[in-house]
């Protein structure tokens, strides 16, 4: 079984009661690869599953009981990824809040590339995170997310993560850290993930994210990553506006995908593609 989750990109997600398949190899997929995952997901008890499949892969998932939430643009090296869930539990399968947050995603592609980039106000500078900002960007995403997906309250994984495989970006207003995001790249499927996103309280409504979505935008296209894709919390009108402005267009969402800020919540997808995809 070890194998298996590893061939596959098998993803355990304790705190978001999810299982994620990041990298389905097509030759895997018989009825062995089926049991594979239901044992898991009998042994893990998690009430969500998670696919990331191409193309030619998802009848066979919707043959066994998932359906599409959405897709990423060139999530593969330059290969459309469709993701398709299953949910164990039926509480988890129903979004509370789908006729507002359809209105959220009509208002954000109303503003769709929009963004202009301006000088920063004074006395704010922007720069890469170091190591040494751990504690301060802790800080931060505890003040504005009492939960987060991934354990960025805790300044020794916000290390971690930025050794290994995610670029943060900063805006300093009298050396005090006011906003942050962040780029995790995948090297080996050549996307990245525009995340980690928070702006101290005292300072929003000055499209400081803004500031860093072009910024780190800049840095990817020069690292020659060209698929760029951000899951917003679907409840959010600033980050989806954000994101649109920026010329990412809707794909989908995740229904009650993570624990964020208030607990479960559904996560839209956002995509951005530099380069023609292919399916």
């Amino acid at each position: 079984m070890d194998d298996w989750f590893q061939g596959n990109g098998v993803v355990l997600d304790p705190q978001n009661q999810r299982i994620k398949v990041m990298n389905v190899q097509s030759c895997t997929l018989n009825s062995e690869f089926i049991n594979q995952l239901e044992l898991a997901e009998k042994n893990t008890g998690f009430t969500k599953t998670i696919i990331y499949s191409k193309n030619g892969d998802v009848d066979f998932f919707l043959k066994h009981g998932f359906h599409q939430e959405g897709k990423i643009d060139g999530f593969f090296n330059g290969q459309n990824a469709y993701i398709l869930s299953k949910f164990q539990s039926p509480n988890r399968a129903k979004s509370k809040m789908e006729k507002e947050q359809d209105q959220i995603v009509k208002l954000a592609e109303e503003n769709a590339n929009q963004a202009i980039r301006k000088p920063l106000p004074r006395a704010m500078k922007i720069r890469k995170a170091q190591l040494s900002d751990a504690d301060q960007l802790s800080d931060l995403f505890q003040m504005v997310f009492k939960t987060y997906p991934t354990p960025v309250h805790e300044p020794d994984y916000i290390k971690q993560v930025m050794e290994e495989d995610t670029y943060f970006m900063v805006i300093e207003s009298e050396d005090r850290i006011i906003s942050v995001a962040s780029a995790e790249i995948s090297s080996d499927l050549g996307c990245v993930e525009m995340t980690d996103c928070a702006t101290h309280p005292d300072y929003r409504g000055q499209s400081l994210l803004s500031h860093l979505f072009f910024a780190l935008e800049e840095v990817m296209e020069n690292m020659g990553i060209y698929y760029l894709f951000s899951l917003t919390r679907a409840q959010s009108p600033a980050m989806n506006i954000t994101v649109a402005k920026h010329g990412y267009q809707y794909r989908g969402r995740l229904i009650n995908n993570c624990d964020i800020f208030s607990g479960y919540e559904d996560m839209n997808i956002w995509v951005k593609p530099l380069k023609p995809t292919r399916d």
